[in-house]
């Protein structure tokens, strides 16, 4: 059950934080350190079934940065989407659900104009769309994303650019979505196996 939390929404295992303490930040901050993400990722993970996590990591972004640095970093405006995205599961109200999911999708929309190549950007919309009922009307975004996602890991091997953790959770995930072509599919298998191969290269 938690493998497949973990493959629904991204998380890596990097520096780890306190989830109930976090980094120190009275004031709001202007550069998002490699730690102050780090806490954000792993909050955002213990946020997939707790609404009380989901929420503190919301306030944690909204009291943190200004609204103005938020939409300017693509990667934070992606979790911040994200756990909107996680306010609509957790709330009972259709209402809510829909006004949430909203929210959610316009700062991920967002976030992917502004960060059209970078992978985590394009993983995360590519995670909740995926998830999402055909019938919302994203099945077009949502193929864009899935050719964007195999583009930027394939052709551009972007998946270099991140921790080896991540990078294989991000593959798996694409994988057993069954989004791809069978060819795409299977370059995708192929680049799960030289990636599982070096890791075990490097242990030996």
């Amino acid at each position: 059950m938690k493998k497949a939390l973990f493959l629904y929404l991204l998380i890596t295992h990097v520096i780890i934080f306190s989830a109930i303490a976090g980094p120190a930040a009275a004031d709001p901050v202007d550069t998002l350190e490699p730690s102050v993400l780090s806490y954000i990722r792993h909050g955002f993970y213990d946020s997939i079934e707790s609404h009380a996590q989901t929420n503190k990591m919301i306030e944690f972004i909204e009291s943190n940065f200004p609204e103005s640095y938020i939409h300017g970093e693509p990667v934070l405006l992606a979790y911040y989407g994200v756990l909107n995205a996680l306010k609509a599961k957790h709330v009972f109200s259709p209402f809510s659900k829909i006004s949430y999911l909203r929210s959610a999708l316009r700062k991920l929309n967002e976030a992917a104009v502004n960060g059209e190549s970078n992978l985590e950007v394009r993983f995360l919309r590519f995670s909740v769309l995926h998830n999402m009922p055909s019938f919302l009307g994203y099945r077009e975004t949502l193929r864009e994303d899935t050719n964007a996602v195999y583009e930027l890991l394939v052709v551009d091997r972007k998946y270099t650019d991140m921790e080896p953790d991540m990078a294989r959770d991000v593959i798996e995930f694409v994988i057993d979505s069954k989004r791809l072509s069978q060819d795409r599919q299977q370059e995708m298998e192929l680049l799960a196996q030289r990636l599982e191969a070096h890791e075990q290269l490097s242990l030996d």
